[in-house]
Parts: structure tokens; sequence; C-alpha cells
């Protein structure tokens, strides 16, 4: 694509219309800033790719000016696209909608997707033409850049507070700005004009009157509209003004003076509302309510199809009268209170801060409270349907503005554990912390509710690897609702179940599986078809995997997929979980095509239920990874590895558990692809984070030696690699004792890199031991096994032992096994030695 300079050298299509969405309506009452808007036009066609920030306090007229320069020079481009920018949300809501104008497929529940889908096509497709995006009311820049604003092929235009330019975080994308300045002397007299050209008399009033104002857009526009309409002469008007303006800035901090001739006009305009008839009284009413809610646009129906029997008169027709609402939107539209679009409205941040300000402390209460029950009533219901995300995420910023966890409502706390659950579940968990911390602070009066923010929050520390921290908070959780129900109270048992999975994430295996077993025997003699004990049944078969225990953990992990499928039916998230553990254990048994079977079945369901990027279906993704390894597909193990991968990255820090868990089967998936150096790399840089992140007894960081030792094998350094998995072995077998399953990749991989040294007879020593040990716990055509016997054979051969007949025996067994096509079975024309290689057993 080309973006050019103008309408005849840039345009894809100079003879149509350029396409404009979700630019505001030109503003009639636009006055002034020609330098700034010839300003902005150079540097943006300056070079394609280019950036410019427009920057400035709150109320001067930064989106006006924004809003300006698209309609002024639409015609240079063949698409314009506004991006409100206040919030992930608003933003990720307005690329949804330019997916599907630019004819991508869209996806509302795998939204991340789709906004890197819509990066990609603007900065590469030549059809789309020559395009402008508009990022309106940016809050965080280095993040809009990294995660949103694409890579070249066209202009983009920003509008953010006080900021020149974003943090140097992409290299050569500096951005072009100005600080946009409160209007003249002159524009402020052309604005008020165009509203109130009848008020401005005698000579010398408009002057005055913007001054007042401090020629502030956002004041003389409110005014101006005001006085148009108001009986209130312009001298009254002064006189009133002053008064409340010197009244105001002497009770005012200086970090609030800015908001002075705002205020003052407010109150004088609330004063002549109140007086009027139901309709003005109710434009108060929604004005102060609005203004405990999150700065960003309200739909319509979020007001009209809520009833609520507590408002008072002059609020009541605002919940479930439509025609009322719409005769109060006309009036805040006409009197430039705020920005009414069809279907909804929004109140300028500025004014709602001012708003707020003036409410004595029991109007705040009230109206706050009146706010928080309004999202109440607009819950979408289940924090864990990808339908309600969108809905979830204005939730969220909602629950914030009005800090609803302060409520002592029941609905409005239901709503805020609800929100908390939907973070959770999307892998949002510094969102969900904070609005879980604040919960737990303000919830002692509510034992019940306090209970389920204490334990999702003690989740996001198990998360964060603060298992310490995790583990000492859920005992005295469980101290507490012991002593308050009893030991086998609902509450307890949940509360126990936290211990027992901060244990496991310690490597206190044998104690956590005691009492997970301790919590599955209470449950299921209670109520053995409840979706706790459905739970309490996924934790233990988890535990007895991390333990080795695979077979018995296949018996419980089978019995609870009947269970959850019966209770849930069988594309239930909770089910899918379930059968994606089940898919693992047949991995570490062996039955590597059934895993493959199972995990793709499941990854196609989590597809179809809109939930394929949850963190359960991305740890699914990197199992496949292991598995089309396994089976000899490394495209598709390469395909799933790096998808799964990126996912992990744009949702976690790059050095979180999760997040190591996926650079480690991606790099050894990058080492048997023949990506070794790539591999070798990572293994350089992954070791400093795995160590720092887990306890030193703790098996993930022996498994991810193991891993970098395939990496540095792979680019013939063995006595690097012989280094590692030594000291994994070591930590392995001081877990698991010598023999376990848990010890043989380990065991193998230092054999081979013992032979790679030329210590052949140590190497010799090594897979006989292992070879014994796989054999004492594996079947027959286990592949682990069948690694065994290849590399025992081969170190046999290297000390001059005839063991051709032994290889043609396992050259047939592979062939069954594998087929022929398999590399396993193409390399053994010659005595070659194979990794041994599989997923981490543990869970992170």
């Amino acid at each position: 694509m080309t973006s050019g300079t103008g309408p005849a050298g840039g345009r894809r299509r100079p003879d149509h219309p350029p396409v404009m969405g979700g630019v505001p309506p030109a503003d009639p009452d636009f006055t002034g800033r020609e330098a700034i808007l010839e300003q902005i036009h150079e540097a943006l066609q300056r070079s394609e790719g280019a950036r410019y920030l427009i920057g400035g306090g709150s109320g001067v007229g930064k989106s006006l000016v924004a809003s300006q320069y698209a309609h002024r020079y639409a015609d240079h481009y063949d698409l314009i696209w506004w991006v409100p920018a206040a919030t992930d949300t608003d933003v990720n809501g307005s690329y949804l909608r330019l997916a599907e104008q630019i004819g991508l497929t869209v996806s509302h529940d795998h939204i991340a997707r789709t906004v890197q889908g819509v990066r990609r096509a603007l900065a590469r497709d030549p059809a789309i033409g020559s395009w402008l995006l508009v990022f309106d009311g940016a809050t965080d820049l280095e993040t809009l850049s990294a995660d949103h604003m694409p890579r070249g092929g066209g202009r983009i235009l920003i509008t953010g507070q006080d900021r020149r330019r974003p943090p140097r975080g992409v290299p050569g994308r500096l951005f072009d700005g100005r600080i946009v300045p409160r209007l003249d002397t002159a524009e402020s007299l052309s604005l008020l004009r165009r509203l109130c050209p009848e008020r401005l008399e005698p000579i010398g009033t408009g002057e005055r009157l913007a001054e007042h104002l401090e020629h502030l857009p956002l004041a003389l526009t409110q005014v101006g509209a005001f006085l148009r309409e108001s009986p209130l002469g312009t001298e009254e008007f002064l006189d009133r003004f002053q008064e409340r303006f010197t009244d105001k800035v002497t009770r005012m901090g200086t970090d609030d003076e800015h908001t002075a001739p705002l205020a003052a006009a407010w109150e004088i305009q609330a004063e002549e509302l109140l007086a009027g008839d139901a309709t003005s009284r109710a434009v108060v009413e929604l004005v102060r309510l609005c203004a405990f809610l999150a700065p960003l646009p309200l739909s319509r129906s979020f007001f009209s199809r809520s009833r609520d029997p507590q408002a008072p008169p002059d609020q009541a027709g605002l919940f479930g009268d439509g025609a009322h609402l719409d005769r109060v939107l006309e009036f805040m539209g006409r009197r430039r209170l705020a920005s009414v679009r069809p279907g909804t409205f929004h109140l300028h941040e500025l004014f709602q801060e001012v708003i707020r300000d003036s409410m004595p402390l029991v109007e705040k209460v009230r109206y706050r409270d009146l706010a928080r029950r309004l999202l109440a009533r607009n819950d979408p219901g289940d924090p864990t349907d990808p339908a309600n995300r969108h809905g979830y995420l204005l939730m969220h910023a909602h629950v914030k503005a009005s800090q609803a966890w302060s409520a002592r409502d029941p609905r409005v706390r239901a709503l805020v554990l609800d929100v908390i659950d939907f973070l959770t579940e999307s892998g949002e968990y510094p969102k969900a912390i904070g609005v879980a911390d604040q919960a737990v602070n303000a919830w002692g009066d509510d034992p019940v509710r306090l209970l389920h923010a204490r334990l999702q929050r003690n989740m996001i520390r198990r998360v964060h690897s603060e298992y310490a921290t995790a583990l000492a908070e859920a005992r005295e959780i469980h101290s507490g609702e012991a002593a308050r129900g009893g030991p086998d109270s609902d509450e307890a048992l949940e509360a126990l179940r936290a211990v027992a999975i901060a244990l496991s994430g310690l490597a206190r295996f044998d104690e956590a599986e005691r009492l997970f077993r301790q919590i599955l025997d209470h449950r299921r003699a209670r109520s053995p078809g409840d979706e706790h004990t459905l739970e309490a049944a996924q934790n233990y078969a988890q535990v007895l995997l991390e333990q080795g225990r695979f077979s018995q953990a296949l018996e419980v992990s089978e019995r609870n997929l009947r269970e959850r499928a019966a209770l849930l039916g069988r594309d239930s998230v909770s089910t899918l979980r379930t059968d994606l553990h089940l898919g693992l254990t047949l991995v570490f048994l062996g039955r590597w095509e059934e895993a493959r079977d199972r995990l793709e079945d499941c990854m196609a369901r989590f597809a179809a239920q809109a939930a394929s990027e949850t963190p359960h279906a991305l740890q699914g993704l990197l199992v496949l990874a292991a598995v089309y390894r396994g089976l000899g597909d490394t495209g598709a193990a390469l395909e799933h590895s790096t998808r799964a991968l990126a996912l992990y990255r744009r949702r976690y820090p790059p050095t979180v558990r999760q997040t190591l868990y996926g650079r480690v089967v991606h790099m050894v998936t990058l080492a048997r692809a023949g990506r070794g150096d790539e591999a070798a790399s990572e293994a350089r840089l992954l070791l400093p984070p795995t160590d720092e992140r887990f306890p030193a007894d703790h098996p993930f960081p022996a498994w991810a030696r193991v891993g970098a030792g395939i990496a540095l094998r792979s680019q013939g350094a063995f006595a690097a690699a012989a280094e590692l998995d030594r000291a994994a072995l070591e930590r392995l077998r001081s877990l698991y004792g010598a023999g376990s399953f848990n010890t043989l990749a380990a065991a193998l991989n230092l054999a081979t890199d013992l032979y790679g040294l030329e210590r052949h007879e140590e190497a010799r020593a090594l897979d006989a031991l292992t070879e014994a040990d796989c054999r004492a716990i594996l079947g027959e055509e286990h592949p682990i096994l069948l690694t065994a016997r290849r590399n025992h054979l081969v170190s046999r051969q290297a000390l001059g032992e005839d063991v051709k007949e032994e290889w043609t025996e396992l050259f047939r067994v592979l062939v069954s096994r594998f087929g022929p096509a398999h590399p396993s079975v193409a390399s053994m024309t010659s005595y070659t030695r194979q990794d041994c290689d599989v997923p981490p057993v543990v869970a992170v």
C-alpha cells in the first residue's frame, strides 16, 4: 500500500468518498486552531508511518482538533478510523469493528488475535489504501504503541494529556506532536458568537465572559449553550460566576484550580435546571449519576432496560422509560453537557470530575450507590462465558470508577466477584488482584463473599509464583473457616484445597496428595455429583501425575470425565479441562497417538466454545507440541509451540511460571526442528529466571535443564549439556527416588552427553541402569523404553559388541510402533543415539 501526500498521489480510490469509522460528527461551532491543523497535516504527510501526538490539559479541545482534522483532510485518505483509547476495552472494540470493515475474520472471543490481524493488514495490505487511525484519549502510550498501533503503512494521530511523546520503547517510532493551548481571545469570541451571538452585548461582554472562563473550550461551549436558552442575563451570569469562582478558588488546592471555571459555571446551570421541569431536573440526576461511572461512552440501553424500584421520582424515569430518557439526552446534547450519538452518550472526564467535586459528601454517597446498583442490574451473568467478555471488560472499568467493592448491597458485591472471576478466567491477573485486594479489605462483614475474594487472590498469588505467601495465607484462611463452620464445611474444604495447591507448587507433593485425597473423600461422601467434588477429583489426578502415578491418575481422570460430562455437558470448559488432563496422562503413559487425537479434539471443542486462548487451552497447545515432536511431526510441533508462546507472552510477563513453561517447550521444539542456534540462545536466557521463580527443591528447574541440555546438545555442546543433565538428574532423584519415571529423561540424556564426550564406558553403564529402570516401570512399546534400548545398543556397539541382531529387532519394533517414515526409524541406518524428549510432568 502507498499512503500518499494528497488526494492525487496517495489514495487508492480518489473518486470514492473515504470510509469514516466512528469519527465524531463535525462540530459546526469549531473555531480557530488553523495553525495546529496545518502543522498536524504537514507532519503526518511527511512520511508513511508518521505518528502525531496532540497533547494538552483536560478540556482544551484535543479531541475536537483531531475530529476537525479528520473531516477537513478526509480527501487525503481512503479510510479514517476513530479509536477511543482510554482503556484497552475501547481500543479492542474499535479494532473488532475495523476488522469487519476491512474484510477480516472477526472473533469477539479471540480479541487479541483479531487485533493482531488488523495490525498486520494495515501494515501490509495495499487494498486498504491510504489510512488514518485516530487514537483518542490515550493514557498509556507505550502500551498502546506496543499492543495496538500498526508498524507502518499509514498515519496515526493520538490525543493524550500533557505528553509530547511516549517512552522510547519502539525504536525509530518517536512521535511528532505539540501541546494544544487554550483558545486565544479571538478564538474564544468566535466560538461564543457561534453559540450565543445575541448574549454578547454590550461590546466587551464576550471578552469578559471568555476571560472569566479562562478560554477553556469545554467551559465556553457549555456556558454558550446555556446562555443561548437561559432567561438569565449575561451580566447577571458574570456577577454570579465571579462570586462562585472566587469562593471555589479560595477553597481549592493549587492542583484543582484548573477546574474552577467549569465548576462555577456548572453550579449556576444546576440551580436553574433543578428549578425547572421534570426533564431538566432529570438532566441533573443523570449527570450526577454518570459522574461515578467510567469516562466511557454509555449505552442508552444500560439505563432504559434497568428499572430501579428504590429510585426517587426525579430518577425513576431514567430507568425503564425510553421516551423520557430520550428527552433527557436530547436536552443534554443541546446544552453541550454530553456528546450524544445514536445509542450512546458520553460525558467529558473533566466534567465528571467537576460534578463529583460539586456534591456534598451525603450526595456523593447517594449517587455512587445509585451507580453501583445500576451496574449490578446490568451484570452480564456468567463470567466464564466468552460471549460476555466485552460486557465484563466494561464492568471492570465501571467497578473501579464507582469503587463498587465498598458497597454493602449483596447484588453489587456479587457483581464484583463476577468481575474478579472473569478477569481471573481471562488471565488478566494484575487487574483481578487489584479488585480482589479492595474487596478483601472492605468485606469484613460478609464472610462468604470475603472467602471467595480471598481464595481468588490466593490463586493469583500462586500464578505469580508467590507460593510461600500463598501457603501461609491459605492456612490462615482455612484455620478461620474451620473455626467458623467446622472442618468439613464447604468453606473450610475450599480453603484446604488452596493449602494443598500451594503445597504442590512448593513440590511438597506427598503432603498435597494427602490433603487432596482427604478433600475428595469428604466431597464424594457428601455430594458425589457436585461440581466441587469433580474439581477435587481433578486436583487429585494432577497430584498423582506429579508423583508419577500415571495409571492411577488415568483412572481418576476417566471417572471424572464421565461425571463432568454427565453434569455439565461434553463441551463445557470444566469438562474440557479434565479431558486435557486425561490427554496429558496418556502422554506420560506413552500412548502418544491416543493423546494426540484426544488433545486435538479438546482444542477443537475449546475453539467451538470460544475458549481457545484461555490458560487451559494454551497449556493444551504446548502438550500437543510435545506430542507432535514425539510423533516426528516437527512442523506441527513448531506451529503449536510458537502460537502458544506468543499468546502466553501477550498475557504474562516473560518470567512468570506459565511463560517459562511455554519457553521450555518451545526451546526443545526449536532444537528438534533444526533451529538449534535459536534453541541454544534461549537455553542460556531461560535458566536464571527459572531458578529465581521456583524454590530450590521444585522439579521444574530440573526439567528446564533437561530441555536446555537438548538445545545445547543440538549444537554439539556436550560438556555444557552434561553439566545441566547431571544437575537435573541429581535434583530429580532427590525428589522422586532413583529409577522413578521422572528421572528417566535426565538419565538417558546424560548418557548421551557422555557418549558425545567419547566417555563410552560411562555412557554404557548409565544406559544399562536406565534401561533396567525403564523395563521395571514402562510397557514394552513405551517410547521412552524404546529410546533407552536404542541408546544402550549404540553405546555397546561403540565398545565393540555385536548388536546387529538386536538392532534389527528394535528396527522392526519401531516400524511397527511409529511407521517407516518416523525420524527415529529413518535414522536407524546408522548407530546414532536419540534424545529423550517428554514435556515437564509438573503443573505450573
